[in-house]
């Protein structure tokens, strides 16, 4: 999409269902192998009772959102708020839904509400990012 094609309230939506492989996947990946996330034995003596999806795993939904969908390719990511608000655990859904909030036409920069909901419609993870539009 061009940046001449966006306007104001424009929205977009992803979904996946985040499984116990991609999280052991990210962990290698990333290094992250915080138990909370790995190992079911030390989960269950949390609060939470059972391991939890990383964060920046689920946030990563986010970015694909915004590189396939909205604005799309030559998307480039300048900035992006994350707040977490619930946990995410394996087999949950998740949906991602970015809306445009700001346009700046001299710099091609897109400013986007990103929100991340379970299956239930409750926000786990709220922020803003702001993109740049290559063309």
């Amino acid at each position: 999409m061009k940046y001449s094609e966006l306007t104001l309230g424009q929205q977009a939506r992803l979904t996946k269902v985040f499984t116990r492989e991609m999280v052991l996947a990210f962990a290698e990946l990333s290094g992250d192998h915080n138990l909370i996330h790995t190992s079911e034995d030390y989960a269950a003596g949390t609060l939470f009772k059972k391991p939890l999806v990383h964060g920046m795993l689920v946030a990563s939904l986010i970015s694909r959102t915004i590189a396939e969908k909205l604005p799309g390719v030559g998307s480039i990511y300048m900035n992006q708020t994350l707040s977490f608000k619930l946990p995410v655990f394996f087999q949950d859904e998740i949906t991602c839904q970015i809306e445009v909030t700001g346009l700046n036409p001299a710099k091609k920069m897109v400013t986007l509400s990103t929100l991340c909901l379970n299956q239930n419609g409750q926000i786990v993870i709220e922020g803003t990012a702001l993109i740049k539009k290559m063309e």
